[in-house]
């Protein structure tokens, strides 16, 4: 294999120089001149020593830079790590203490983060402008680059080509000790999943999709590089401003959508979504949290002429690898008892499978846990051998990913998401870890009866997070503010309650179905 996810935009800049690759920011840029900007940017970066499989960090929001930024370091050879521009310093300090960077790529939302901390892990830093950089920042350990004002190159030179073993991105999710884990992706994990994308989505270069998620969230991986593929134009939903996304879609006019259900339950409950207000999209793709019918229904009444592309899969398989296509006009199917949307089937080499506790496949009707093997694993945790070993164990000679998710598969050979074995849930789209908020709370109080919930339950998703402490003397305000400061704002409980005691169940652990019927009482 000889691939590169940046290759096709090279390959576009030669055969549609001036089609319309990529539209950020109030900037249009053609295939030639974005294939300009990322060979410049990666001769840059390999000139500053930066080699096959190294990782460069980027902290940036849905922006030009950012964007430029994923295209330049792939093109260059090179793996990129995103950091969330909203992370507290704590949190990307835990992150960057488990990774060596020597290159630094930031945006302006990304310069708002640039602690002292920060920069003294760095040895080079890539900015907008040199304008943009924070006082202390020029006086910093890092030597400071513009990406704009790089050198020209003599002639776009080609993507690096890569293994399938290479690394081409290392992300980072919830942990449940507190620290933050990172999933290695490869470039054969990442084609098998781009080549299944590609073909659910069909696009041309006519299409016009929208890149709507954060770059520290993965299914912004499918969203910037599928439509490039094709010589399609990818257009940026701003980060900075509170846009509508009813009403960007209809300026920009997109034929492509995909954002978690939780956009859905916005756009419907600010009213934007207007019968037929959405008939020019044709493919919707919805992840990251069960989608629910109420949701697809209001989705259908404005978006009528559009395929919903319900996907299901974590991280550690490479986005989604399972998805139920729901044409126009087809009735989806649901899953019994909780209406929302079954998960439907795998990507084409992918395997999905119904496992008991001592790991052995159930027959089509019975719930156990979700398993997945195919082309699509990543190649696993990054420095967390024992953590490998636990959630990547081979079965019968294959190597698999224990999911933690519970599940079953119907009579007519399709998945359903039945909840979570642990102690994980999905917040508007984003996976939590309720161990790692725990961590934490443990941390600020110094108290060990702590918990954290996924509430309210609607339609079978979390829309929120408490914490929960057996201590009358905590403050709750208090104890946000200081969790607001080690958390993502996803993660940050939206309410702190206070109990006597918690309850535990029949084997002294934490009950934690006790505690949302507590809430729900309360």
């Amino acid at each position: 294999m000889n691939w590169n996810p940046a290759a096709p935009v090279y390959r576009q800049a030669q055969i549609t120089p001036a089609h319309l690759a990529l539209a950020a920011d109030g900037v249009e840029l053609s295939y030639a001149e974005l294939a300009d900007h990322a060979a410049r940017l990666a001769s840059h970066l390999q000139s500053l020593g930066t080699r096959r499989g190294a990782l460069v960090g980027i902290l940036g929001s849905r922006s030009r830079i950012a964007i430029q930024a994923v295209l330049g370091v792939s093109w260059a050879g090179a793996a990129y790590l995103p950091l969330g521009t909203r992370w507290p310093e704590q949190r990307l300090l835990a992150t960057l203490e488990q990774v060596d960077i020597d290159t630094l790529i930031v945006d302006s939302a990304g310069l708002q983060q640039l602690a002292p901390s920060l920069l003294s892990r760095i040895r080079h830093l890539i900015v907008p402008r040199e304008g943009l950089v924070s006082p202390f920042a020029v006086h910093a350990s890092p030597d400071i680059h513009c990406i704009d004002e790089l050198p020209d190159v003599l002639g776009a030179s080609e993507p690096a080509m890569l293994d399938p073993n290479d690394l081409v991105y290392l992300i980072f999710t919830s942990g449940t000790t507190g620290v933050p884990k990172g999933v290695m992706v490869s470039a054969g994990s990442l084609t098998a999943y781009l080549d299944a994308l590609s073909e659910r989505k069909a696009m041309t270069a006519e299409d016009r999709a929208s890149q709507f998620t954060e770059l520290s969230f993965d299914p912004s991986v499918g969203e910037i590089f599928v439509p490039w593929r094709v010589g399609a134009s990818l257009h940026v939903l701003p980060a900075q401003t509170h846009v509508s996304p009813v009403r960007f879609m209809r300026e920009h006019r997109l034929s492509i959508w995909g954002s978690a259900p939780a956009a859905i339950a916005w756009m419907r409950d600010t009213r934007s979504l207007q019968p037929g207000v959405l008939s020019g999209l044709r493919y919707s793709s919805f992840g990251g949290e069960p989608l629910p019918m109420s949701l697809v229904q209001a989705w259908r009444e404005a978006a009528p002429n559009a395929v919903v592309d319900n996907l299901y899969g974590p991280t550690e398989a490479t986005v989604d690898c399972v998805g139920q296509f729901i044409p126009p006009g087809v009735t989806p199917v649901v899953t019994p008892g909780r209406d929302i949307l079954a998960i439907g089937t795998p990507h084409p080499g992918t395997e999905l499978a119904v496992l008991d506790d001592e790991l052995r496949p159930l027959a089509a009707g019975n719930i156990g846990q979700l398993a997945i093997a195919g082309k699509q694993l990543s190649l696993g945790y990054h420095n967390r051998p024992e953590l490998n070993a636990a959630c990547f164990p081979q079965i019968a000679g294959k190597r698999w990913y224990l999911t933690g998710d519970r599940g079953m598969q119907d009579k007519q050979g399709l998945f359903h998401h039945l909840g979570r074995l642990d102690n994980q849930v999905k917040v508007h789209g984003h996976r939590v870890e309720l161990e790692e908020i725990e961590a934490h709370l443990r941390a600020i109080t110094g108290k060990e009866q702590v918990a954290a919930i996924g509430w309210p339950w609607q339609d079978g998703v979390a829309k929120g997070i408490v914490a929960i402490v057996a201590d009358s003397d905590t403050d709750p305000d208090g104890l946000r503010s200081a969790l607001r400061t080690r958390l993502p704002p996803h993660m940050v409980p939206g309410t702190v309650r206070i109990i006597d005691r918690l309850p535990l169940n029949a084997s002294g652990k934490l009950d934690r179905q006790a505690l949302v019927k507590w809430m729900d009482s309360n």
